[in-house]
């Protein structure tokens, strides 16, 4: 048995040593995104620059953190992290279930989009408001490309980062710690999911956002293994980076904003899918436990 760099840590230690990792992780992440833009002598709005201030930024902030957190306090870093094989069984149901909650959260996207708030509020809407709309500009900005080479960096920085600091960090970590703290494992991933959605900082984005985090979280905690849920963050991100990719090549006419809406039918029979294979994930979740022992 492997034993931890920091031995007999209690839960609020845990708690502020994670907070200072990514804390020490954004710092770094930033300080070396704007050396870059220094010593290149870049325009910190050339796309370039602000290509490797957003990777810096994932890899210090979201990837590095929780891996260092795992080595420092976990016994098991690599089976604490989820870092295991999965079966195909699950890599399918993965893949099915992030296209099918598409149509039922292209939905809760349009409700959220369209929700004000009181006019004691409306400072606050505002700034929300602003915040939302630089998030826009800034992945349009990234994803209007028409080359290869841009297609497969976007996928890289969009996409597989993304699925990878942000997978670990909330499901593998955060998700995990929840559920031990609350004894209850929907209270874990509920909890997890809000953070993961809040940390975004898009207001008019969070109910959608918090419905896929909750997906994602019960796919890690169904099958055990991490690879399943970054799996599909990877095709839920990618899927919006290539469709933009094939609209600036002229091969589709996709209005991203709209994507994912359907049919009211095609919408229920999505449901009734989901529901069904998620229910089936439950059972075969528990009969893998019964027969490991876990």
């Amino acid at each position: 048995m492997q034993h931890p760099i920091i031995k007999k840590t209690t839960k609020l230690e845990r708690i502020f040593l994670l907070m200072a990792l990514i804390i020490i992780g954004l710092i770094l992440g930033t300080v070396i995104g704007f050396a870059y833009v220094f010593i290149t002598k870049s325009n910190p709005n050339d796309l370039n620059a602000l290509r490797f201030m957003q990777i810096s930024s994932q890899i210090f902030t979201f990837v590095l953190p929780p891996i260092i957190y795992a080595l420092l306090v976990k016994e098991k870093p690599t089976n604490d992290l989820g870092l295991k094989k999965s079966k195909i069984l699950w890599v399918l149901i993965g893949i099915a279930m992030i296209f099918l909650i598409m149509p039922l959260n292209s939905v809760f996207a349009e409700w959220n989009a369209n929700l004000t708030l009181p006019d004691s509020m409306s400072r606050i809407e505002y700034l929300m408001k602003q915040m939302q709309e630089a998030a826009t500009e800034m992945i349009e900005k990234f994803v209007n490309v028409d080359t290869v080479g841009g297609l497969i960096l976007n996928l890289f920085m969009i996409a597989g980062l993304a699925a990878l600091g942000e997978e670990l960090l909330f499901r593998s970590i955060i998700q995990t710690s929840l559920i031990k703290i609350c004894k209850n494992a929907h209270i874990g991933i509920l909890i997890a999911s809000a953070i993961f959605s809040f940390i975004h900082f898009e207001f008019y984005g969070f109910v959608p956002r918090l419905i896929l985090g909750m997906l994602l979280g019960y796919m890690f905690y169904f099958s055990g293994s991490i690879w399943i849920p970054m799996l599909m963050h990877f095709l839920n991100n990618g899927t919006v980076v290539l469709v933009y990719f094939l609209n600036n090549k002229g091969i589709t006419n996709i209005d991203v904003d709209t994507f994912g809406q359907t049919s009211i039918p095609i919408l229920i029979i999505s449901i009734v899918v989901m529901i069904v294979l998620f229910i089936f994930s439950i059972k075969y979740s528990d009969k893998e436990r019964t027969i490991t022992g876990c």
